[in-house]
This record gives C-alpha cells, structure tokens and sequence, in this order.
C-alpha cells in the first residue's frame, strides 16, 4: 500500500514537473512595464517618447517579416504615439518670406529626423526591422510613414489655430474620436473612420490649391486627429489607431472607399502596457498554482 501510494506521488511530481518547465519557457522574458522616456532632442534628431511597449509591440510585428498590412500599422500607431507630444506643439513663428508662393512646395517634415532617431534607438535594443532593398527603408519608403508637426498643416475642420500660432483648440469634430474611437473591433473601426471623414479639408486654401495637395492635406490633418487622441489616452486608443490606419494607409481598396479588416482577418494591433499587465499577471498567479504543489512533492521526498 505505502509503495503504491509512493508510486503515485512519483506520477503526480513528475506531471507537475512537465507542466510547470513547459510554461516556465512559454513565459516572455521581458519587465512588467517601463515608463516612456523622452530622448533628447538635438540639431538633427527628433523628439520621440519611447517605452519598451512600442520596442516589444515593433519587434513582434514587423521583426520576422516584412508584411505591409501586418507590420506597417502597428509600426505607424506607435510612431505617432511616439511622435504626439512634440507632434502638437506650437513653436513661435517665423516669419513669412516677402515672395512667399502659395503653390511652393510644403516645409519638411519630421519624417527622416524621426525614422533616424527610431531606427538607433531600435538598435539599442537589438530590434532590426528588415529592409525591402538597398534602396528602401522600410519606414518611409515601404510603409510611407509621414510625421509632421500640427503648425505645418492646414486643418480649419480639427483644430483652430489662433493667430501667431500661440494655441491650438481641437474642434468638436476632434473631440468626437474620444466617444468613437474607443473599440479596435470592426464595427468600432469603422465608426471611428467615419468620424474622421469629418476633418478633411473641404475646397482650397492657401496651402491646399490643388486637389492633389488637398487630398493629401485632409489625410495629414486626419493621421494629426489621431495624433492629438493619442496624446490624451494612448493606453486606450492605440488598438483603435492601429486598426483604422490599416483602413485608411494600407487597405486594397480606393482611397475614397476606405473599409477597415473584418475582426476574423486577425491581424495584429498595437496593445499598450496596460494589456501586457493584465496577461504577465495572470500567467504568474497560474505559474504560483503550479510551482507550488512541486515545492510539497519536493519536501515530501526529503
């Protein structure tokens, strides 16, 4: 009876043993969560506040491969979250050239400054994101990520800029992404698409005198609505950012029928730390369950 009941602690070690080793190497390595740090800025680098949420979120989207739908989306969200706080400030003015041409070209934007400043930090963490071809980079060239400050656009539908750019007030039609950009499902996707129909640019202005120039001005002044809602609660709108800017930079579709990725497409979106937080914590309570019984069989042999 003893060497039967012996025998079977033996059994029941040796099955917790299994199971607790095999969800031991399952576990991601990685801290619970890191504050994001600003890195400094300087005459040729940009302002981007990283966190080691944005280092993990790029490195499992596009650290394999190179897949425009899978990787450039979540690649965009977390830039601009990145890119949101320096994004939506106003600088003190310059002034106006006498010949000013309203149909020169746009002032540059922060795009190569910025992908430069990723790209080293990225490094410092050992994230390499392959490059299509010698002669494309994969963040301006392959996902033709843009990032510009909110005083390079002309947006009268999002934000009211007062005069000598001193302060930007989002407008109502902004506001609105709060209340229907708050689910990255399909049907919140879509709702949050629609409202940002809302800030295109409608007719021509002094920046915006070609319909060429104001198509591509009402999809700045929209990528700057998603900007300004992930600099008020990046936690919980980056899944929603991450989703719609699928629909709106990389759908099949026309750009004028913009549809977002039906919820069984399973592709991935950006998920803040909060999200991480809930899964590491719920891994290591079942870890504690089973390491647990271990420590007793341990014992009970000794």
């Amino acid at each position: 009876m003893k060497r039967s009941f012996t025998s079977l602690l033996i059994i029941l070690c040796s099955l917790l043993s299994h199971t607790v080793s095999a969800n031991l190497l399952l576990e991601p390595v990685t801290p619970n969560t890191v504050p994001a740090f600003p890195v400094e800025t300087q005459a040729q680098t940009c302002r981007l506040d990283l966190s080691d949420e944005l280092f993990g979120g790029v490195n499992e989207a596009c650290g394999r491969n190179l897949d425009r739908s899978r990787c450039c989306p979540v690649l965009a969200a977390w830039l601009f979250a990145a890119h949101a706080r320096s994004a939506l400030q106003l600088p003190a003015p310059a002034p106006t050239p006498a010949s000013s041409d309203p149909d020169e070209p746009m002032r540059p934007d922060d795009s190569q400054k910025c992908v430069n400043t990723l790209q080293s930090a990225l490094l410092t963490k050992h994230i390499k994101i392959p490059q299509p071809s010698p002669n494309c980079d994969a963040i301006l060239c392959f996902c033709g990520i843009r990032l510009h400050q909110i005083s390079s656009l002309s947006c009268p539908a999002a934000f009211n800029v007062s005069s000598g750019f001193r302060n930007a007030t989002p407008t109502a039609a902004v506001k609105n992404l709060e209340k229907e950009c708050r689910n990255s499902s399909y049907s919140g996707c879509t709702r949050c698409l629609g409202a940002l129909q809302k800030l295109k640019v409608k007719g021509g202005s002094k920046k915006t005198t070609t319909e060429r120039a104001s198509k591509m001005m009402s999809k700045d002044c929209q990528l700057m609505g998603l900007t300004w809602l992930l600099a008020r609660n990046k936690t919980a709108y980056i899944p929603t950012v991450s989703a719609v800017l699928r629909a709106i930079m990389y759908s099949p579709h026309p750009p004028h029928l913009n549809k977002c990725s039906p919820d069984q497409e399973n592709m991935p979106l950006a998920v803040d730390s909060l999200q991480f937080q809930r899964s590491l914590t719920a891994s290591s309570r079942f870890s504690v369950f089973l390491v647990l019984p271990l420590i007793l069989c341990i014992f009970l042999f000794l």
